[in-house]
């Protein structure tokens, strides 16, 4: 799992880095055109293209082999992750149903039995609801780090 989140990490700065370069170069365009007085002898556009250059160089460094290496790997996790999804799915049906039919909507009685056991019902149901959605965050990390598409759960 280490090698699969240093691998997302590696390609989610990249993408983000990349996407601000455009707006980096426009920013110092606009300086230019306005004469705005800048350091002596430093052509900042040379330097934000050669360090555009380095983070492509750097980061096919780290993508290319290493991800080619763990490929079967990795292609055989992402099924084990699937079938994880999909029997969290059918849980996810079920406590659904298993809420909907058991969760005090109405109460017709206002005894404080009933009351009681209806804040319990409900405390229970919200302790499973945390739980659920911690495994679902988990399994949500899970898709990022493998390149699969994200569940959403309702």
């Amino acid at each position: 799992m280490g090698v699969m989140t240093h691998l997302r990490d590696v390609k989610t700065i990249k993408d983000k880095t990349l996407s601000m370069i455009e707006p980096m170069k426009q920013a110092i365009l606009l300086l230019k055109k306005h004469q705005v007085k800048m350091e002596e002898g430093v052509d900042y556009l040379v330097i934000l293209e050669n360090n555009k250059s380095q983070l492509i160089d750097v980061s096919e460094k780290a993508l290319g082999p290493i991800k080619e290496q763990i490929l079967p790997l990795q292609n055989q996790e992402a099924q084990n992750i699937k079938g994880r999804l999909a029997r969290f799915s059918i849980e996810v049906q079920e406590f659904r149903i298993k809420f909907q039919n058991n969760c005090p909507f109405h109460i017709q009685d206002s005894s404080p039995e009933i009351i009681d056991k209806a804040y319990d019902t409900i405390t229970y149901f919200y302790e499973e609801t945390c739980k659920m959605e911690k495994i679902a965050k988990d399994l949500n990390n899970l898709e990022g780090l493998f390149d699969l598409t994200k569940t959403n759960y309702k």
